[in-house]
């Protein structure tokens, strides 16, 4: 099996290698973030959550220097858009947190018919899988 390798597109030089996978791997990694995702979604309190959140934003403020280093050097983005992307997510995870409450509130909805009450609410669906280019890696996770 090959390996995957992250190379700096202005030299060329290999940074790390990453072994493929196995299908084994694969099935324990989904199995780990789904029981990872089911016992935090019943025993985290929303308010906890939006704390994390706003200190993920936080680091991507105190550490801006460190990981624009990384996405220049993984993938050649210039310094410039690098900082921007970084500062752009900051404010993302920011305003998430501070909105958590409102964001995820139940909206009550009109009944067409009928009596009684109806609701849309929002919950986590548990772990995904995105496939798409990379070329702004932290905004893809915020």
């Amino acid at each position: 099996m090959s390996d995957y390798a992250v190379v700096n597109p202005a030299t060329g030089e290999t940074v790390k290698e990453y072994p493929t996978i196995t299908d084994s791997g694969l099935d324990a990694a989904i199995a780990a973030a789904d029981g990872a995702f089911r016992d935090w979604s019943q025993n985290s309190a929303l308010a906890e959550r939006a704390a994390i959140m706003k200190r993920v934003g936080e680091l991507h403020v105190e550490r801006r220097e460190e990981l624009a280093d990384i996405i220049i050097r993984e993938m050649g983005k210039p310094r410039e858009q690098a900082l921007g992307e970084i500062d752009f997510c900051g404010d993302i995870y920011g305003f998430y947190a501070e909105n958590a409450e409102k964001l995820l509130a139940d909206e009550p909805i009109e009944l067409l018919a009928g009596d009684g009450d109806a609701v849309v609410r929002k919950s986590a669906m548990g772990p995904l899988i995105g496939i798409m280019p990379w070329n702004f890696p932290y905004y893809q996770v915020a």
